[in-house]
């Protein structure tokens, strides 16, 4: 359960990844026409912005899992 707030929400993984990892999304609370976008992705995190369908940043809560090879080390 990760709060997003209200804006941009950079996530930072523990450990880098060899490549560019694949990102899944489970967003919670969210309404009818309600939708994210990710920027940033690297090896080392990605940043994301939930948004009405307005295109207003929304605070949002949300959960992930980053699948990817390797152990930048």
């Amino acid at each position: 359960d990760v709060v997003s707030g209200a804006g941009a929400k950079a996530i930072t993984y523990t450990n880098a990844f060899y490549a560019s990892p694949a990102i899944g999304i489970a967003a919670q609370n969210m309404v009818s026409q309600d939708y994210y976008t990710i920027s940033s992705k690297t090896k080392t995190g990605f940043t994301i912005t939930f948004y009405n369908s307005s295109g207003v940043a929304q605070d949002r809560t949300f959960d992930y899992v980053a699948k990817g090879h390797g152990l930048k080390s």
